[in-house]
């Protein structure tokens, strides 16, 4: 099963999120939608993953906490900069996953 953020953000262009979210956790294809992760690599804050990735096995294992879900990539990248915006605004660092832990956005 993945592992979802509490609280974590879902972009208005996402219906019905909560079935969304169950055909994801079941390993199920669902389109257009894209999650966001933090990212494992150091160089980057965080990653934005098509839901259609998590269709291989292997990477279904080892996807990080999910902390966002947006209806496409511009939705996505645009749930980006608002969270690194509100991130930087609250404490003039980009130290998103610290921020994220201590909110429970």
């Amino acid at each position: 099963m993945l592992t979802w953020q509490d609280g974590y953000r879902i972009g208005e262009g996402v219906k019905k999120a909560e079935k969304v979210k169950s055909r994801l956790d079941a390993g199920k294809f669902v389109q257009g939608i894209y999650l966001l992760t933090l990212s494992e690599n150091p160089a980057n804050i965080m990653d934005v993953i098509p839901a259609a990735m998590l269709l291989q096995k292997s990477f279904y294992r080892i996807c990080p906490p999910i902390i966002g879900m947006a209806g496409d990539k511009e939705e996505a990248l645009e749930m980006v900069r608002c969270l690194v915006d509100e991130v930087y605004r609250q404490t003039g660092t980009f130290q998103i996953a610290e921020y994220i832990e201590s909110q429970k956005i």
